[in-house]
């Protein structure tokens, strides 16, 4: 059966008056509270959010509705357990972490007694608490047997300090996890059973990891129709997985990582710890990884150098002259990704981002990254700029330094919405093919302007032409003085392929008599209509 949470909904209010009417609940439950379904509305109505929980979830209470195999059988509510302390008269600075407090009763009868609350627990810890809390704090009445042995069982613990003569404190550690290897494992076999190789990368695979770290795995497969991520909770651990065959590893690592700069997959693979038997599979990805990687990212030009100058450039004014100092250190903070990510990408560098990015900063250059730190925490103490401008004029010296004046920056000429209407008539006009060498021109030259490197044709016979062939035949046209042109072209559509991509098709009569279908895939590049692909196909009897 399954155990999961809906948020609660004012919908539910007339099922939790029920509940909280009904003996059993009333007994460990407001005892002394007559709920009607005006006080229902009153005191869980502020309940009712569409906020996620989290550490940072101040002074607010989260509540759920337990269902089991979608039937509603009870109520669960959490909350960040410091913002309650002072109140319930608890003194939390012996625990380490961050602490959320629960509250639950199962509604309905058949489910009591059953081992349901010890179940729903675990699901709720793993579902909806591990990924954000250190620990769960839960408060039974000490007379209230049958509760406490429940939690003991979640393996929650008596907390001695906590105390009092009619509350029983118990207190669970949400960071004691199973060992990760054996869970990867125990994971694989359950979900993964047909891959192929697996990576389990991250700072728990080399014992860095906190309370709080994931298990990331890269996991290869024979084949997948796409790539795809998903990321869920496993044995208490929050599993973060990429799914890829061997060609999009390679579609990752050769364009998309080597475009972005950053070998995030790249470096998963050629240092995370294999877990499956090494295979053919297993070396290939890490020969696809170690080549991309050594390839290095992708070239910036010139024009993006100069965009992110003007970018950097453009903040650092924001920093100097700051209309209040909140604005000076969110500046500033916007500052530190571009900056670090022009420092790495300008010279063609490999890098990261985040926390991440910091730590690369100080591997590659110590002694400027802890330049910036103190430039960084100097500003916010102080406001003066002078320390964050000096860091900045070292990184963007070398390639020409500030850029504000005479920056310009072209978008594409293609970044337009087009009226389909309005290709239609432009390809119209082009059509057929190499049938207007008065707008076009005849000359060799003026041929290929017309057509991508890729161009091939299929004529109406069946046979190929390459883009060789067809100038050929073009020129030799063109240069015979005898040669007559007569045909008309009817019943176009327009249909779009990708951006800036059309096929086009419409009946072709040449001489009054031959009659063809006709296709043609045009491309638009750097604002010049191409011809990519055409295609001829002879209509059975040949006549109109």
């Amino acid at each position: 059966m399954t155990i999961t949470f809906k948020p609660l909904h004012e919908s539910h209010f007339p099922l939790l008056l029920k509940w909280l009417e009904s003996p059993h609940v009333k007994k460990w439950w407001d005892q002394d509270v007559t709920y009607m379904l005006e006080l229902v509305k009153e005191k869980f109505g502020k309940h009712i959010r569409s906020l996620t929980l989290s550490k940072n979830s101040n002074h607010k209470t989260y509540a759920y509705i337990i269902c089991v195999n979608k039937e509603m059988i009870g109520y669960i509510q959490a909350y960040n357990a410091r913002d309650f302390a002072q109140e319930n008269g608890l003194n939390l600075s012996a625990i380490s972490g961050s602490v959320c407090g629960i509250d639950l009763f199962i509604g309905e009868q058949p489910f009591l007694h059953k081992g349901w609350g010890t179940r729903i627990l675990n699901e709720f810890e793993e579902q909806i608490l591990t990924p954000h809390f250190d620990w769960c704090l839960i408060h039974p009445s000490k007379d209230n047997l049958t509760a406490i042995k429940a939690f003991t069982k979640a393996g929650f613990k008596i907390f001695e300090q906590f105390q009092t003569e009619s509350t029983a404190w118990m207190l669970k550690d949400l960071s004691s996890r199973n060992d990760p290897l054996p869970t990867i494992q125990k994971l694989i076999k359950e979900r993964y059973e047909d891959a192929q190789a697996v990576f389990w990368a991250g700072s728990v695979s080399v014992n860095h990891g906190t309370s709080a770290s994931d298990l990331y795995l890269v996991i290869v497969f024979e084949e997948v129709a796409h790539a795809y991520r998903e990321a869920f909770i496993y044995d208490g651990w929050p599993i973060d997985a990429f799914i890829h065959d061997l060609d999009t590893l390679k579609y990752f690592c050769r364009r998309l990582e080597a475009s972005d700069g950053k070998p995030a997959l790249i470096n998963m693979i050629l240092h995370g710890q294999e877990i499956l038997a090494q295979n053919s599979v297993s070396m290939e990805a890490k020969v696809i990884a170690a080549e991309a990687l050594a390839n290095g990212p992708n070239p910036w030009n010139p024009a993006q150098i100069d965009k992110e100058r003007f970018l950097i450039t453009d903040i650092l004014d924001d920093i100097k002259s700051p209309k209040n100092k909140e604005e000076q250190i969110i500046s500033v903070v916007h500052l530190f990704e571009p900056l670090l990510q022009f420092y790495f990408r300008a010279a063609r560098k490999w890098t990261a981002s985040g926390k991440s990015l910091i730590r690369l900063f100080k591997q590659e250059n110590p002694e400027l990254a802890e330049e910036w730190t103190t430039a960084f925490e100097s500003l916010v103490k102080t406001g003066d700029s002078k320390a964050v401008e000096t860091v900045v004029t070292k990184i963007l010296e070398p390639y020409g330094g500030y850029l504000w004046d005479g920056f310009r920056s072209d978008a594409p000429e293609e970044w337009k919405e087009f009226d389909e209407g309005k290709i239609l008539d432009e390809l119209k006009s082009r059509e057929p093919i190499f049938h207007h060498p008065e707008k076009f021109g005849k000359t060799k030259q003026d041929i290929e302007n017309q057509m991508c490197d890729e161009f091939w044709e299929v004529g109406a016979s069946g046979n190929v032409y390459t883009k060789k062939d067809v100038i050929e035949t073009l020129l030799e046209r063109y240069n015979d003085p005898d040669y007559q042109d007569i045909w008309e072209a009817k019943d176009f559509e327009l249909t779009t392929i990708a951006p800036d991509n059309y096929l086009l098709t419409y009946t072709l009569i040449q001489d009054k008599t031959r009659v063809t279908r006709r296709s043609t895939l045009w491309s638009k590049k750097n604002g010049d209509w191409k011809i990519l692909y055409h295609q001829g196909t002879l209509i059975e009897g040949g006549g109109i």
